[in-house]
């Protein structure tokens, strides 16, 4: 949310123009965006800042006209703002001039900002903007000032690996039998790639999961009768799916996750436990060989996962690789990846890529932009990077991304001055 106010002694403000959008953790679901009438001047420097002048509000609703709308646009919502201290500030003014009590919860892209995004010289919304490349065509008009918010916060979400700001839960409809609860489930996926989480009725994260096909996948975890999935399916309340917009940043996120939550229903596997994909050259196509690493001898593998899955997802790429490149061996090209490189891939949605970040040879985080934006500078990089955990699989997992043709390089942005 964004509002505009005519300036003037504190407490003597009026609103002139509002923009709400309702966000349900994945996109824009309603919106309001109007000039409110203020039964007063504009004072010049809020004209000259915004453009709105007198004369355009003389047409404009007065704000008991919006004040229903405004109230239905926020129920059961937190309302979220750069500075939001000001507008729900303004909010609460205008509702009590007609003698209504307004209560939201609010949350300040600031401070979240401040503390996800250290180290910057200001945190106004220009130099956000100007820093992480966010999209704003007007100053100072509320829709455009709203927008930017929101693309902020999906930035500052994206970063925040505690989750402690993502409350956008899906509830699911109780039921008496376990299908109908699958059902119900199922009915909220709105993405089928990406991180998948489950919880209790108290909100306990109980389950991970990471899938390209999630429905497909949470069929399959509750098919059976096994004591541990009668006990998820009974404890199962509600479901949150968050895109990913490819499968590596999908695994990266779970493993991530998994390391801080420890959900008690994910199976984590010994750390001394572990795949090798092997190939040999002799078979066409390159043979698959699972094994503990500690019986595996003096061969090496290609490079390691952490279960059968992703060894089998592995010996598919090498595979693609290894015909794109007419049956030459790419492992090669797998050892002779550059010390620092941008590797791009597909994003969330149509309109924005997905970045892995490689310095000194290793993958160090990822990040996503939008395509009308520009990775300037590795500065900017870095303020939109999440980082993540020095893990050689992580990075191995690239190498292969790059040589089925999923992943590309970029052309590297200007170093800092």
């Amino acid at each position: 949310m964004d509002i505009e106010s005519s300036g003037g002694p504190f407490g003597k403000e009026s609103m002139i123009e509002i923009a709400a959008f309702r966000y349900d953790g994945e996109e824009i679901v309603d919106q309001l965006i109007s000039l409110v009438h203020p039964h007063r001047k504009v004072q010049p420097y809020v004209q000259k800042m915004t453009g709105i002048t007198d004369k355009m509000l003389l047409r404009a609703p007065r704000f008991h006209e919006i004040a229903k709308r405004l109230i239905d646009i926020t129920q059961d919502a937190v309302i979220v703002g750069h500075n939001v201290e000001f507008d729900y500030r303004m909010i609460r003014q205008e509702f009590d001039r007609l003698g209504y009590q307004f209560e939201r919860s609010t949350l300040d892209t600031i401070s979240l900002a401040e503390s996800l995004i250290p180290g910057l010289k200001s945190y106004g919304l220009d130099s956000l903007c100007e820093e992480l490349g966010l999209t704003r065509p007007a100053k100072h008009r509320a829709e455009h000032d709203a927008r930017a918010t929101l693309e902020l916060f999906e930035i500052l979400r994206d970063k925040d690996q505690s989750k402690g700001i993502n409350s956008f839960e899906q509830s699911i409809l109780e039921g008496d039998y376990h299908k109908d609860k699958v059902r119900d489930l199922l009915r909220s996926v709105k993405h089928n790639r990406g991180i998948y989480y489950l919880h209790d009725r108290h909100g306990k994260l109980i389950y991970l999961g990471a899938s390209d096909n999630i429905k497909a996948a949470i069929n399959r975890l509750f098919i059976g009768d096994s004591e541990r999935i009668v006990a998820l399916k009974d404890q199962t309340h509600s479901l949150k799916v968050e895109p990913t917009g490819n499968w590596l940043i999908a695994r990266i996120k779970k493993q991530e996750e998994l390391n801080l939550s420890h959900p008690p229903f994910n199976r984590i596997l010994p750390t001394n436990l572990q795949v090798g994909v092997f190939v040999d050259k002799r078979q066409s196509p390159p043979a698959l060989s699972v094994k503990e690493l500690a019986k595996a001898g003096k061969k090496k593998p290609v490079l390691k996962a952490s279960n059968q899955q992703a060894a089998n997802r592995a010996l598919r790429m090498y595979q693609r690789g290894l015909k794109g490149r007419n049956a030459k061996d790419p492992l090669p090209f797998l050892m002779d990846m550059p010390k620092s490189a941008l590797v791009q891939a597909k994003g969330r949605q149509s309109a924005e890529r997905s970045v892995f970040v490689i310095e000194d040879g290793i993958l160090i985080g990822y990040l996503f932009y939008k395509l009308n934006d520009k990775l300037r500078n590795w500065e900017r990089v870095h303020h939109l990077m999440t980082p993540i955990s020095n893990d050689p699989g992580y990075m191995e997992f690239l190498k292969l991304g790059i040589l089925s043709g999923e992943f590309t390089l970029m052309s590297l942005p200007a170093k800092a001055e």
